[in-house]
């Protein structure tokens, strides 16, 4: 077939000019994904937040409460997602395989950081090499409470009712591993009780089996059982800070009730995929200490029973050796052992 002299020119001129502009135009595309790649542009997506207890928990709620003040001063939205099980180590393990770019990120906790090595003959993840810690996202103290109808009115009623039955008290444990479960564990080997722990998967269910009388007490964080307390739901009996509770300043600690010096507070904390880019890494901790300067946020988290914290990586790192130094020595103490 002919084709006409001034359509074969134009279509080599198109040839001549598109292999002219290719290459330019790739650069320019490949410049453009290297910039979004770049620390320094960190983030251009969403981010995921992975959470290792069961929606509705304490853990939980903080959780989304700072996704929510982390977004506008990141400009990307925080999801969180709820990965509860195996005391932790199926969301923990997830994070420590993903990619290293900042955009699944971890929440841990005392369990799955400073308490699961030492509870488990073997965990799927390494918490010291598998992970980059960024910060501290806040503290909580715990609080021993009761069904409203039982006829328990004190920490030392609770310990004479289980001397008296030996092996017949039950109590529920929301997440095997958990700050709340080492605390109520210590306080079963402080007191000698022969008492029997339920767990379960998450404070909801067991709240739930609290509530209906089919558990004789449970140690959960104040904020997760403020709500039930307050409604006179729940009645309290002691919390294991060695300072009262303000939200609850006339509930007595485990320490003024019979056990000098007895401490069990938990916490919860923001980690990275080893690997992490340092520069997102800093990015990520100086974005938690700005959404703190935020009153309001203080407030809201203080009136759950949250202290906010925020601290530097490296001030994180050494946090996390104290906790596992302090968590692996009840643990001992206690004879605590997990299959």
């Amino acid at each position: 077939m002919n084709v006409p002299t001034h359509r074969r020119l134009t279509t080599a001129a198109l040839v001549i000019a598109f292999a002219r502009w290719a290459p330019a135009a790739m650069l320019a595309l490949l410049a453009t994904w290297a910039h979004a790649q770049s620390p320094d542009a960190y983030p251009t997506r969403p981010i995921t937040l992975v959470v290792t207890f069961a929606a509705g928990g304490g853990t939980d709620i903080q959780a989304r409460i700072i996704a929510r003040a982390l977004e506008p001063i990141l400009g990307q939205p925080v999801v969180v997602e709820n990965r509860p099980g195996a005391g932790g180590s199926i969301g923990t393990q997830a994070v420590a395989t993903a990619k290293a770019d900042g955009y699944t990120l971890l929440v841990g906790s005392t369990g799955t950081h400073a308490a699961n090595q030492y509870l488990y003959a073997k965990l799927p993840y390494d918490p010291v090499k598998d992970f980059a810690p960024i910060t501290v996202l806040a503290t909580f103290n715990n609080v021993v409470v009761v069904p409203a109808a039982s006829p328990i009115k004190s920490l030392q009623e609770l310990i004479d009712a289980a001397k008296k039955n030996p092996g017949k008290l039950n109590y529920g444990i929301t997440t095997v591993g958990s700050s709340s479960h080492l605390a109520v564990e210590k306080f079963k080997h402080d007191a000698a009780l022969d008492i029997v722990g339920i767990p379960y998967n998450g404070a909801g269910l067991a709240t739930t089996d609290l509530l209906g009388g089919r558990l004789d007490f449970m140690l959960d964080l104040v904020g997760t059982q403020f709500e039930n307390i307050s409604a006179g739901k729940l009645r309290p009996l002691a919390t294991t800070a060695l300072a009262r509770s303000p939200v609850l300043p006339a509930v007595p600690t485990v320490a003024e009730s019979g056990f000098p010096g007895f401490s069990a507070v938990g916490w919860i904390g923001l980690f990275a995929p080893a690997s992490t880019p340092p520069a997102i890494v800093n990015k990520l901790a100086a974005a938690v200490k700005k959404a703190y300067e935020s009153p309001e946020l203080q407030a809201s988290m203080r009136s759950r029973g949250f202290d906010l914290v925020a601290m530097t990586p490296p001030e994180y790192t050494k946090f996390l050796e104290e906790e596992r130094v302090k968590w692996s020595a009840v643990i001992r103490d206690a004879h605590i052992k997990l299959e």
